[in-house]
């Protein structure tokens, strides 16, 4: 039986190879940036992918909050996206920007652990 954990870690080890769940389809929209494989996705994709972790719910939260920290910003991205839909908590951080900072990013994890924690 496949865990929530194990899903959370199949979708970013996907990914961090550059395989998306599915063709993109439409017209990409946002920004583009590349994953670890150097395949350069949009944030349109970034998002559609992230939706396979909101559908997981509340459970997913805490093997999602080591991926806020990524080296990778899609991968980062993917992974706030989803908290946010989540939890309906939206933290203020720089996704792509140079002012994206560690401690953002810390303080960012603490509210959605706040949340999960809080949760009945």
């Amino acid at each position: 039986m496949t865990t929530v954990q194990d899903e959370v870690a199949g979708l970013f080890e996907r990914l961090g190879r550059g395989e998306l769940s599915r063709a993109e389809t439409g017209p990409p929209s946002g920004w583009e940036t590349p994953l670890p494989s150097g395949r350069v996705v949009t944030r349109s994709t970034l998002e559609a992918e992230a939706r396979a972790l909101v559908v997981l719910g509340p459970e997913a939260v805490p093997h999602l909050l080591p991926h806020v920290m990524d080296d990778n910003a899609a991968l980062r991205y993917v992974a706030t996206y989803a908290l946010g839909e989540i939890t309906g908590e939206r933290p203020y951080l720089l996704h792509f920007d140079q002012g994206d900072r560690e401690e953002d990013r810390t303080r960012a994890i603490e509210t959605w652990r706040r949340w999960y924690q809080a949760r009945p």
